[in-house]
This record gives structure tokens, C-alpha cells and sequence, in this order.
């Protein structure tokens, strides 16, 4: 599984969990907000890991998502902006995508 993530990125993934103060390990869960026939898009949620995901650690981050998503995390690539400080999550070469019905 190839998830790329720039260092500015788990920088601040690191910062967060640290700001927690959790004494449950925490996992910054990949959620698929596909629609339609565009680019996928995807969001990031903080949470304690479950059974249920499948996951990956990345310089000591832990990555988590549902199975079912499997096949928009190979490829996706997470950054940060460094004008707003929100994370850019997307997928540059989605190649399972079929064709769109609609147009």
C-alpha cells in the first residue's frame, strides 16, 4: 500500500495526536467522499482504531480505513497547505475509475 505523506504533513498529524493527550493510540482515519463522476475526494478524521480498519503507519502515524475503501489508498498522496494549514488529500492517478454513465 503506497500512501504518500510530505513531512509538513504527519509534522502537524504528530502535533495533533500530541495535543490529545489520549492514552488510546490514535489513527487518522481516510474517508472516500466519492459522488458522482468526478475526482474522488477524500477527509481526515482523527479516531481511536477498531478491528474493522485496515491500517498503515507511516514515521510513527497511524493510517486507518475500511476495507471497502482498499482501493483509494494506494496511489493517495497527503499533504499540507502552508497558506491555510488544512491537509490536501487526493488521489493523482486513480485508474480503477470507469467512465462516467451520466455524461
Amino acid at each position: 500500500m503506497n500512501i504518500q505523506v510530505s513531512e509538513l504533513a504527519l509534522a502537524k498529524m504528530k502535533w495533533l495526536i500530541w495535543q490529545e493527550q489520549s492514552t488510546a493510540p490514535l489513527a487518522f482515519r481516510v474517508i472516500s467522499l466519492t459522488s458522482g463522476c468526478g475526482a474522488p475526494t477524500f477527509a481526515l478524521e482523527m479516531t481511536e482504531p477498531t478491528p474493522a480498519f485496515q491500517t498503515k503507519r507511516i514515521d510513527g502515524v497511524l493510517f486507518a480505513w475500511l476495507p471497502q475503501d482498499a482501493k483509494w489508498m494506494d496511489g493517495l498522496v497527503i499533504d499540507l497547505n502552508r497558506e491555510n494549514g488544512k491537509f490536501s488529500i487526493y488521489h493523482p492517478h486513480p485508474s480503477f475509475m470507469s467512465s462516467c454513465p451520466f455524461e
